[in-house]
């Protein structure tokens, strides 16, 4: 087979560019010709499944969206609560820091003793029990009949 190279890098058969070549068309069936003519086309049924899935695949969407924009609202509601909780718990800290500073224990306890009559507690008054390296007790009876 001889090429040609005149005018392009591509190579082109010889016979080609003489214009000699014959073109064989191939002969096709009727049965395969109807069969590609019916693979083609669409029938009513598919068309109908083919909405259904449109219109299916619009409306998740539709549902995706709705949900999504519900989780964004409920975010920034979110994101609210969270700031004023942060606002209260400043301010009830403030507070409870005034209550503390507010409070004089040295004058709690001058009241204590002189007026209400208290007294600190001696050592045979105090009674001391052991536990089993729990963090707390529990009281089956009166601790101070004794």
């Amino acid at each position: 087979m001889q090429y040609l190279t005149e005018g392009t890098a591509a190579y082109v058969p010889a016979r080609v560019a003489t214009g000699r070549t014959r073109v064989r068309r191939r002969t096709v069936s009727r049965e395969v010709h109807r069969n590609r003519t019916n693979a083609l086309r669409m029938n009513r049924s598919y068309v109908v499944f083919l909405a259904i899935i449109s219109a299916a695949t619009v409306i998740m969407c539709v549902q995706y969206l709705k949900l999504k924009e519900t989780i964004t609202a409920q975010n920034h509601v979110v994101e609210q609560l969270e700031s004023q909780l942060i606002t209260l718990r400043s301010e009830n800290d403030a507070l409870l820091e005034n209550v503390n500073n507010s409070v004089d224990l040295n004058y709690v306890k001058d009241v204590a003793i002189h007026e209400l009559g208290m007294k600190y507690a001696t050592e045979e008054q105090i009674v001391w029990y052991n536990t089993d390296d729990s963090f707390y007790m529990k009281q089956y009876r009166d601790v101070g009949a004794g």
